[in-house]
């Protein structure tokens, strides 16, 4: 399977429902919560303008956000800066070329550690956002750390498996 333009937008919505059945049925303890979404935001293929993946960003926290069982425009309040930053951060670890000949990350091409590190900042970055909006002053610093921290190890070991989905053109 190679990704082109007519599968990306399916797996995408998948991703989207899975993301769904994991908010709505895998709630493994207070201190984790499991997400994809921001690389399935990251994975978003390169050519698409900043302003158009904010506003994807948003659709696809708000529709989880409704879907799932939570705090309507959380997940939309934390994925519309992953989404702003997403172009800066491709720009920082994978290189200026991939911006300015609108490729796509792959593994393959790019290297795990480097697409990982992606991920990672990406998942820092939503996951700060998420868990202190979440808790707006009603709990301790010490509980936002360890959901933060928590939060973005487990979804950082998921979301490789979401983004070697999403990047599969490593598959001939």
């Amino acid at each position: 399977m190679t990704k082109t333009v007519h599968n990306f937008p399916v797996l995408f919505l998948l991703l989207i429902l899975a993301q769904m059945v994991i908010s709505n049925y895998f709630n493994f303890s207070l201190f984790v919560t499991l997400s994809i979404l921001p690389a399935i935001v990251m994975c978003i293929p390169v050519s698409v303008s900043t302003l158009a993946s904010m506003v994807i960003a948003f659709a696809t926290g708000l529709s989880v956000d409704v879907m799932a069982d939570g705090v309507i425009g959380l997940n939309a309040l934390a994925l519309v800066p992953v989404a702003l930053l997403r172009r800066t951060f491709i720009r920082i670890f994978l290189g200026e070329d991939i911006i300015n000949r609108n490729e796509d990350f792959t593994f393959r091409k790019n290297g795990i550690a480097k697409v990982s590190l992606v991920m990672f900042c990406s998942i820092v970055l939503f996951f700060g956002i998420y868990v202190i909006a979440d808790c707006a002053g009603m709990r301790p610093a010490w509980f936002c750390t360890v959901k933060i921290a928590a939060s973005t190890l487990v979804s950082y070991i998921v979301s490789l498996l979401a983004v070697s989905i999403l990047t599969s053109k490593d598959r001939q």
